[in-house]
């Protein structure tokens, strides 16, 4: 048994597994209950492992588990700019405008 990769949270490993199951792969999710019960230690224990039952298949594995990860990567953030309406108010008002909550990041693909 070959260990592919590990994830954080036992919800993502088996997400995976059945990535890999789609493309015919099988594998198997190890030490998703020591990341449930002692969620402390998921970083000393290597977090939830995915480990190939057929070792034969690490090559497609590979591929794939590239294929995965390239399309959990967040795509580039575009910050959303509103202090220059505030400062133009303020000025224009004569009466401090605050500006509530954090910045916001939007995707690209929201904002077409």
């Amino acid at each position: 048994m070959k260990t592919l990769t590990s994830f954080d949270s036992p919800e993502e490993a088996y997400l995976f597994r059945s990535f890999l199951a789609s493309h015919g792969i099988g594998s198997v999710v190890l030490d998703e209950c020591v990341a449930q019960w002692f969620w402390t230690y998921r970083i000393a224990t290597g977090g939830v492992r995915v480990v190939l039952e057929d070792e034969s298949d690490s090559e497609d594995a590979e591929m794939i588990k590239d294929q995965y990860l390239a399309a959990l990567s967040p795509e580039p953030e575009q910050e959303v700019v509103g202090w220059p309406i505030v400062v133009v108010l303020t000025l224009f008002m004569g009466v401090p405008m605050p500006i509530f909550g954090k910045r916001r990041a939007i995707r690209k693909s929201d904002a077409a």
